[in-house]
């Protein structure tokens, strides 16, 4: 579980949000508080689904359907809304981990708890069939260990056996589900009966009491072909399971037990206060824990119980507030406080709320603590104080709302036409601020560089912002004032003077800034003296190159350089070189498909993702960074992928290419949202600490930003193209740190935008 960012918090239909539970192939899994106080997970329907004409009718009817399933070991769908923008469905919270969770860090089930399990599953499965469902999905991450047993969930998007010919919500070109938990029938695109659903089963318990599923191959195509044709090797299944297992996973449908079968072969079993082993009941008690902090709750003063009708907080008080003891925690249905109007472009800032005693602008980002009791209703004087929100379901403006927003910039533009840009040198009325706080503005644009700027970065403590620049010069920026706190000079060394640098980076925890120059001669800074701690020479090979890219692993022991078809990696203390990498050529006729075209570190600091390739399609490739080995390679990364960013909490990354914004899943390296972009390419692109945001830059300057809960624009910040006479494409995006500033470095100019 993720507490969302404040710059992320949302409201799905009533419910609020305050996490995220997971992702799928269908959607995001959210924490919602009910406007009575319970707690349920919602989930928000991806985009991609939408653009299918029948899709909202389908989805509809097997909302409808699934409303009919109850049970002990089921999560009751509670609400939906298949006409919002983004269809939504909410169910019953239940906290615990998700079987594969408690696989990977409490180990397999023993025996007596798998037949628990088993026992589960079968009068789950029995329900949703009873409805007239088939789940079509059950793997280990849709089955949660709860403190009284088994609860299977995400049986709400399926397919509906008593629609009209069995209509199935698909997508073309999708395919739906996992297929290590496929039936045979369902990875050859056959008719599916709850036969396939008991085959899954069979497989979850395999996982369940051996930590692997019986059909896993080295790609999606030989897992495939291991669940149609290959025996699966159970001798590992305790013995009491094993044959009921067997022939769970017969690959003919007919020759597979019914789940009502399975109860009976089980048999009826005794009553188990803690059905689980201690490892997976300190996880549930862990999740508690970690909900109740997320509310605001003293340590042990909330208990979880889940029913039919959502998930009800027990508890004594809340941290610090005198409240009697109830049974919900109560969340506002509307905005708190009187209304405000939506201000429109180009009009100035509504009036403060009456009584109070801030302007709205000057306000900083409300403290955690503050956002969670507004979130929770505690807070009134908090939800009351922001001029303006978002409805990020749908991208329009509701007032009142739980999120700060920045006012609306003084000159929009959303036409496709080329601007009108002033002259180089801005003015004064070219950087607009918001009334009264000149050293936090709105927009803002630096004085115009003597060349163009090449790289770009933010000092962890968000004070400062390094640029490189096409004179191989290295300066210092002061933030947010984009004025210049000092100059470095040239990132080369006597005798080498490279003409260009290329990247900046700082170290994690801002003691050491990198800097790179045409001649691959990598210079490390001393952020405190400002003066060179360091030189690390490069690959010949990466001499010369026409793109570049510096990246520390999250730890900062270890910094990336790719140039070229190469990337070197070099253990920062010692300062000695680990591994040199070099990108084979997939393509001999096509030598730019083997130039690696952008780099980062995935977050267990031990993977470099790159794109690859210019002349035919790109490839997203993964190395281990200590042995150089190349771990996977993603074909149809995009047409020429310039620019890559991984999301803080390390679960996704984003690659832009010449029409379209890709953003992956990194476990299982596939795509789960694409962001077109039919009119230009993007050249950057960048998540905000936060991990509330995703800017992406456009070629002929335009900004836009993304709600990275809904994959919905936020907004656009075009005033980039009024920074010369002409556009120019985007070098770099940078958040700052607290995810408050924008900066884009555009040829000559910085330009910082106030988006938190």
């Amino acid at each position: 579980m993720e507490p969302l960012g404040d710059a992320d918090r949302l409201t799905v239909g009533p419910y609020r949000v305050v996490a995220e539970l997971g992702r799928g192939g269908m959607g995001r899994v959210l924490l919602g508080v009910a406007p009575d106080g319970r707690l349920v997970a919602v989930k928000v329907v991806r985009s991609q689904f939408v653009e299918d004409g029948g899709f909202r009718a389908r989805f509809r009817r097997e909302v409808e359907t699934s409303r009919r399933v109850s049970g002990a070991y089921t999560a009751a769908v509670l609400d939906a809304d298949a006409d919002a923008p983004l269809p939504w469905l909410a169910s019953v919270f239940v906290p615990g981990p998700a079987l594969s969770d408690s696989v990977e860090r409490a180990g397999p089930l023993p025996a007596e708890a798998v037949v628990r399990l088993a026992a589960g599953l079968a009068a789950a499965l029995g329900g949703i069939h009873r409805a007239g469902l088939i789940h079509r999905d059950l793997k280990p991450s849709n089955v949660l260990l709860a403190a009284d047993g088994p609860r299977v969930i995400d049986f709400g998007i399926a397919r509906a056996t008593d629609s009209e010919g069995g209509t199935e919500i698909t997508h073309t070109g999708w395919l739906v589900g996992s297929p290590a938990f496929m039936s045979p029938e369902q990875a050859e695109g056959g008719e599916l009966t709850p036969a396939s659903d008991v085959f899954s089963l069979g497989a979850v318990l395999v996982q369940a009491c051996t930590g692997r599923s019986p059909f896993t191959g080295t790609s999606a195509p030989q897992t495939l072909y291991n669940v149609v044709h290959t025996r699966p090797d159970l001798s590992a299944v305790p013995e009491e399971l094993r044959e009921l297992v067997a022939r769970c996973l017969s690959k003919d449908p007919k020759l597979r037990p019914t789940p009502a079968g399975i109860a009976h072969e089980l048999g009826p079993l005794a009553p188990a206060v803690r059905p689980w082993p201690a490892a997976v009941h300190a996880l549930i008690d862990e999740q508690q824990a970690a909900v109740t902090r997320l509310l605001g709750l003293t340590e042990g003063a909330g208990r979880l119980v889940a029913s039919d009708t959502g998930t009800i907080v027990l508890t004594g008080h809340v941290a610090n507030e005198d409240l009697p003891t109830r049974t919900a925690l109560p969340v506002p249905t509307g905005p708190a406080g009187p209304e405000r109007p939506v201000p429109t472009p180009g009009a100035a800032d509504p009036p403060a709320a009456e009584g109070s005693d801030v302007d709205p602008a000057r306000r900083r980002r409300p403290s955690r603590r503050t956002v969670l009791f507004a979130v929770l209703g505690a807070g009134a004087a908090a939800a009351t104080a922001v001029p303006l929100a978002l409805d990020r379901t749908s991208g329009s403006p509701t007032a009142g709302g739980p999120q700060t927003l920045p006012p609306p910039t003084t000159s929009p533009n959303t036409s496709s036409a080329a601007p009108v840009g002033p002259s180089p040198s801005p003015t004064p009325a070219a950087t607009p601020t918001s009334p009264g706080t000149p050293s936090e503005p709105a927009f803002r644009v630096s004085p115009k560089w003597r060349t163009r700027q090449t790289a770009l970065d933010y000092s962890p403590d968000g004070t400062l912002l390094a640029v490189g620049d096409h004179g191989s010069g290295l300066t210092l920026w002061n933030s947010p004032g984009l004025d210049v706190a000092a100059d470095l000079g040239t990132s080369a060394v006597p005798g080498i003077d490279g003409n260009l640098t290329f990247a900046v980076k700082f170290s994690p925890d801002g003691s050491l800034l990198a800097s790179v120059d045409d001649f691959a001669t990598i210079t490390l800074w001393d952020t405190a003296s400002r003066k060179k701690a360091a030189t690390l020479q490069g690959d010949r090979n990466q001499k010369k190159a026409g793109y570049a890219n510096l990246a520390y692993s999250p730890d900062g022991r270890t910094l990336a350089y790719s140039a070229n078809r190469v990337i070197t990696v070099w253990d920062v203390g010692s300062r000695t070189l680990v591994t040199t990498i070099t990108n084979p050529i997939e393509h001999p006729a096509f030598e730019a498909d083997g130039e690696v075209l952008c780099m980062a570190f995935a977050r267990d600091g031990r993977t470099v993702v790159a794109t690859t390739g210019q002349d035919r399609q790109s490839l997203l490739r993964f190395w281990d960074a200590r042995q150089g080995r190349l771990l996977a390679t993603v074909e149809n990364a995009g047409d020429g992928a310039i620019a890559l960013a991984v999301s803080p909490d390390g679960k996704v990354l984003a690659t832009a290419s010449r029409g379209e914004v890709k953003v992956w899943d990194i476990t299982t390296r596939a795509v789960v949202e694409t962001l077109p972009f039919p009119s230009n390419p993007v050249s950057a692109l960048a998540f905000s600490p936060d991990g509330g945001l995703l800017a992406g830059a456009e070629q002929d300057g335009r900004v836009r930003v993304w709600s990275t809960a809904t994959w919905n624009p936020v907004r656009g910040l075009d005033e980039a193209n009024a920074l010369t006479p002409r556009p120019f494409m985007p070098e770099h995006l940078v958040f700052s740190p607290d995810s408050r500033f924008l900066v884009g470095c555009f040829d000559a100019y910085l330009a910082l935008w106030k988006v938190g």
